[in-house]
């Protein structure tokens, strides 16, 4: 018995044909709507352009750029460059595009947005070797700029204009951004500089507050002391050998008389000793006391003795008489005044000594020859001394100030150290600034001069000579192929509602029982004409 379910082609064969009608129909009136649209749907024409983008002329080991990044990433920037609203309208209003919309501002936007519609950017990469890393990588070498417009002429132009303005663009962009580096670099190096000034006033300053206490003189400061410290040594001896010389002479001149019984200093020293008898006894006017005065007199030219006592306190009555005019000018604190004292305090002591030792008031020249030359001896080892106790002074301070500078040389040092580490660290800096100054200023006429990377006009726009859209071939194949699964679809459902029993199949399945037999249908001439030929035949 055969299966119910199953069906043969000759049974969707019969289905076809019995519904050839319907299937064709709808066929027909599918290809017919898509035939009215393909000539219908007002044609649009596309121009394209073709854009190279070339590495640079010079190799970038020798020069590099400053404009760095993907191609593709400066693409998309140049885009929104170029394509702006403005730029939009004014090449809608050259070759008046869109004329039904430019009569009102409100549809600005409408308008921007259906030319941005029309512009059509793809980009074209290739695998290709990055030479620093060695991996294959993929990478922009080119991209096309495409505009579709109602006509092939607006296509062209508008293609050509926003070429124009993409490939000026990308050179605006890369001279624009390698002048910004250049000018970056230039106000760092500015800086960097002023920096560098201040460091080496800072220093020279150092240097000059810090003069002998620099580390670099430490050996030299080390060999001056020394050398000072065996100098301070010979001075002490031979300070020690004058003291000793002069305590010799000392004790020699106590020994010897400085005057002689024959010479005028006795004979002024005997006189002296009358004078002051006769006026401790007489008046001054008394003929023994003038004669006395006048022969003392005659005496102290003769051996040029001088009265210190006098001098000393006229010049004692000076010092006075000045400083009580300084006290009432100034006070007690001032310089003058302080001065002043010390000048009077030292006469007063230089009167006091004068009056100890010499109590007749005045100095006599020795004439004993041996004490002469003794105390010649004691003036020269006096001054000699006097010399060599300077030279100890110096050579003390001397001493101590190499000592204080090897002290210091360590705190100074330190300061120097962080003064040289800034100084080194910024001039590092600012000899890298530099060259990257002059890397970036090559950089900026090398995108001048057009020999970096750039875009080249590998194809211009051509002008189309068949429309992009609506492929006309397209519909009507299209058309062809809706229509037949239109129409397959539409007869398929109708046989799936139509309820009508054909065939043994059908029975089978409504029963749930398989027929005895099947008579078939035996079709015998037309039966409309049968029929006719049956009924004339009875009358």
């Amino acid at each position: 018995m055969p299966d119910v379910g199953e069906h043969h082609l000759s049974d969707y064969l019969a289905i076809l044909r019995r519904r050839k009608r319907q299937v064709l129909g709808t066929a027909g009136v599918v290809f017919l709507i898509s035939g009215i649209l393909a000539f219908v749907i007002p044609p649009v024409y596309r121009s394209t352009a073709t854009i190279l983008i070339e590495q640079q002329e010079v190799p970038s080991d020798l020069v590099p750029s400053t404009v760095t990044g993907y191609a593709y990433q400066r693409l998309q920037i140049i885009q929104q460059l170029v394509l702006t609203d403005d730029i939009m309208l004014k090449i809608a209003k050259k070759y008046q595009l869109y004329q039904e919309k430019l009569k009102s501002e409100i549809y600005d936007q409408e308008i921007v947005a259906r030319m941005r519609k029309g512009i059509k950017v793809e980009t074209i990469s290739a695998n290709v070797t990055d030479p620093r890393s060695g991996k294959s990588m993929a990478a922009t070498i080119s991209f096309t700029l495409s505009y579709d417009a109602v006509t092939p002429e607006i296509a062209q132009n508008v293609a050509n204009d926003l070429t124009s303005l993409l490939l000026n663009a990308n050179v605006m962009m890369r001279t624009q951004q390698a002048e910004r580096t250049s000018g970056f670099f230039s106000v760092e190096e500015d800086k960097l500089r002023q920096q560098l000034s201040v460091l080496e006033a800072s220093l020279a300053a150092y240097k000059t507050r810090n003069t002998g206490r620099l580390p670099e003189l430490m050996n030299l400061n080390m060999s001056l002391m020394e050398r000072t410290q065996r100098e301070l040594e010979e001075v002490e001896r031979h300070i020690t050998t004058l003291e000793e010389r002069r305590l010799e002479l000392q004790g020699q001149l106590t020994q010897v008389e400085p005057y002689t019984g024959q010479g005028p200093g006795g004979r002024l020293r005997e006189v002296q000793t009358q004078y002051l008898t006769a006026a401790a006894v007489y008046a001054p006017s008394h003929p023994d006391v003038v004669k006395l005065r006048r022969e003392l007199e005659m005496l102290r030219k003769e051996t040029g003795a001088v009265d210190e006592r006098e001098t000393i306190d006229r010049e004692y009555k000076k010092a006075r008489a000045e400083l009580e005019v300084a006290r009432e000018k100034y006070a007690e604190n001032h310089p003058d005044v302080t001065r002043l004292k010390s000048v009077l305090a030292t006469l007063e002591n230089k009167l006091k000594a004068s009056t100890a030792s010499a109590p007749l008031g005045f100095v006599l020249k020795p004439d004993n020859p041996a004490y002469i030359a003794i105390q010649i001896q004691l003036a020269t080892i006096n001054i000699s001394l006097k010399a060599a106790n300077e030279q100890s002074v110096r050579a003390k301070q001397k001493l101590a100030e190499y000592e204080g500078r090897l002290v210091q040389t360590p705190h100074v040092e330190q300061e120097g150290l962080a003064l040289q580490r800034e100084y080194d660290t910024t001039v590092k800096k600012y000899r890298e600034i530099k060259q990257h100054l002059m890397g970036a200023d090559i950089a900026v006429e090398l995108e001048k001069e057009l020999k970096g990377e750039r875009f080249s006009l590998l194809q211009a726009p051509v002008l189309p000579n068949s429309p992009q859209m609506p492929n006309r071939r397209a519909f009507l194949l299209l058309g062809i192929v809706l229509g037949l699964g239109c129409g397959v679809g539409y007869a398929s459902i109708a046989e799936y509602m139509d309820r009508t029993i054909r065939g043994s199949l059908a029975i089978a399945s409504v029963l749930r029982v398989s027929p005895l037999a099947v008579i078939p249908h035996i079709q015998i001439g037309d039966p409309v004409a049968e029929s006719r030929r049956m009924i004339q035949g009875a009358r």
